[in-house]
């Protein structure tokens, strides 16, 4: 099944890689349709499982597939004069144009808001900067190691105290702004609904660093300390720590005192119930009382396996969580239940696990998901939609408007 949420919104995607792709891709699995616009050599990420160990062919490309899955595919010159009056038409047609192209190739091919506006009134307008589009560094090219994770601050303040950087997971500041992105459109766009008037949406990698870390942001301002010393959490319940098997189980017990006494339990620990540096929030909080402690669990976790752990932890309804590895996900039940993940075939015939957008509706049902187009494989069918004739088509082949 497809939600049809968004059924008779079009959205002209000009994206590259990762970020605003995937709001393209969102709204696609919602029923919108979303005509994906590349140059005739193709969105560079349809490459970048290459980097990753991960096939990249048009049989079987399955990073191409989870950002661009359930859009049609057009390839469009627009350097080339007929090409960007094929674009202009196509916008004619759009609710929506998303594009994380930098601000100034924007504005070169007549694309920047401030050129569209006038023509269409109506259109929604989204997209996606590193840095913002105002200061000395609007015009930096940004991508998600560098605006989000190191701009950000999460590049150096999460690796341990006295380690190098860490190395950032790849996409999750790209697709953090894409789910902003979303937001940001979405909401545009029931406001033209209501009123005729189009809007401009900016979001930027750098400014979703901020909103995700925005409790460090605030902290560190009072005084906080990032990076963390391991032995000195927020509290000994709020940390990780590694099991006899080598895997680590991470515990977020907020209140602190009501659980004190089942968490003892569940841990076999009686002989601190009653100690007065550990048993009250106030107390272990102290930086000699955390260490000491958080040092004691950790003597006291390695004894036994995880499960050990953690069947006594469900039993007490302690919250605790089996720190995962990114390749237990594919394979979990809970994860495959709620579909949060779904087999998909790729042309090639091989199958893997395609992780789903986050949001549901009222089913919960997976989504279909129609394969991410090959380069300009949707293009007689989306400009034949849009009035151009097979003859037209040919001669825009000719011109080298379109691939």
């Amino acid at each position: 099944m497809k939600p049809d949420l968004l059924k008779g919104i079009r959205v002209v995607d000009l994206t590259t890689y990762a970020a605003a792709p995937g709001a393209g891709r969102m709204m696609a699995d919602w029923g919108a349709d979303v005509i994906k616009v590349e140059p005739f050599a193709g969105d560079p990420m349809r490459h970048f499982g290459d980097s990753m160990g991960v096939p990249a062919t048009d049989e079987e490309n399955p990073i191409w597939e989870l950002e661009n899955g359930n859009k049609r595919g057009v390839s469009i010159d627009m350097k080339n004069p007929e090409g960007k009056k094929v674009m202009m038409k196509l916008l004619e047609t759009a609710d929506a144009f998303i594009s994380n192209v930098r601000l100034g190739s924007l504005k070169k091919m007549g694309l920047d808001y401030e050129s569209l506006a006038p023509k269409f009134p109506k259109l929604v307008w989204g997209h996606v900067s590193g840095y913002g589009i105002y200061g000395e560094e609007a015009a930096r090219p940004g991508f998600d190691v560098i605006s989000y994770w190191a701009r950000g601050g999460s590049l150096v303040d999460l690796a341990p105290i006295g380690h190098p950087p860490i190395t950032p997971p790849y996409g999750i500041g790209d697709h953090t702004a894409s789910l902003v992105l979303l937001g940001g459109v979405l909401g545009a766009l029931m406001r033209e609904q209501r009123t005729g008037q189009g809007e401009k949406v900016e979001v930027s990698l750098y400014s979703t660093a901020i909103w995700v870390n925005s409790l460090m942001v605030i902290s560190t301002q009072y005084g906080d300390k990032w990076p963390k010393d391991r032995y000195l959490p927020s509290t000994p319940f709020s940390n990780t720590y590694q099991c006899k098997d080598g895997e680590w189980i991470t515990l977020t017990i907020i209140a602190y005192e009501r659980y004190w006494k089942a968490f003892c339990e569940a841990m076999e620990i009686p002989e601190v119930v009653d100690d007065a540096r550990y048993n009250t929030l106030l107390e272990v909080k102290k930086p000699e009382n955390c260490r000491a402690f958080c040092k004691f669990l950790e003597e006291t976790f390695i004894k036994h396996d995880s499960a050990y752990w953690m069947e006594r932890l469900s039993a007490a309804d302690i919250a605790f969580e089996h720190s995962a590895h990114y390749a237990d996900t594919a394979t979990d039940k809970q994860a495959i239940a709620n579909h949060y993940v779904e087999p998909f075939t790729m042309k090639s015939g091989k199958q893997f696990m395609l992780p789903m957008c986050p949001v549901q509706f009222r089913e919960n049902a997976a989504i279909d998901s129609a394969p991410a187009p090959l380069i300009g494989e949707h293009n007689e069918e989306v400009f034949k939609s849009l009035g151009y004739t097979d003859a037209e088509i040919q001669a825009l082949r000719d011109a080298k408007a379109i691939g």
